[in-house]
């Protein structure tokens, strides 16, 4: 399949309003025809997916079980590995893996108390990550109060306008129920 893409010729706009309605009425019943489209193919997703779902879980459940007691036989026979971290079978190969380092929480200890504790021994700074990001939110709602002292932050306000075409669908449900015979 090709990613390049077709170029279409620009078309004039419509010279009037009649032409304008007939062209609405193109663009509401080509969004509909999407909407319909849209909504077939998730539906045949859903139908799908629902299929697959149960044999997913009973097989999910069937290879946890297996991998416990695969897990079980080899911290039960050490020897078979030597100083190796895995052995090659037949069908497989059978080890364990050594992840990347991570911090856990002592039993009865919580991440908060473990912040104080940095912040009240270590000063903090060093064992301590504080992020700072701009809060675009209370600028915006505050920007009439700002005025100039927006730009001065080396920002700008902008609200773009964007056109649409909103198909009304009881308009399209007449105008099909008119060409039908």
């Amino acid at each position: 399949m090709s990613n390049k893409r077709i170029k279409i010729p620009a078309l004039a706009p419509p010279a009037t309003r009649e032409e304008m309605e007939r062209l609405a009425g193109e663009i509401a019943d080509a969004k509909i025809l999407q909407q319909d489209y849209t909504a077939r193919m998730n539906a045949g997703i859903a139908d799908v997916k629902s299929r697959y779902e149960a044999l997913f879980g009973d097989l999910e459940e069937r290879l946890a079980e297996m991998m416990e007691r695969a897990r079980a036989w080899a911290d039960a026979h050490p020897a078979e590995f030597g100083k190796a971290r895995s052995i090659e079978m037949t069908h497989a190969v059978v080890g364990f893996r050594t992840g990347q380092p991570q911090l856990k929480l002592r039993s009865g200890w919580t991440w908060e108390r473990v912040l104080r504790k940095i912040q009240d021994f270590w000063s903090g700074e060093r064992y301590v990550r504080t992020k700072s990001e701009v809060d675009k939110q209370a600028i915006l709602n505050q920007r009439e109060a700002l005025g100039t002292q927006i730009g001065e932050m080396g920002l700008r306000v902008v609200q773009e306008e964007t056109f649409f075409v909103d198909p009304k669908l009881q308009e399209v449900e007449k105008r099909e129920e008119v060409k039908s015979p």
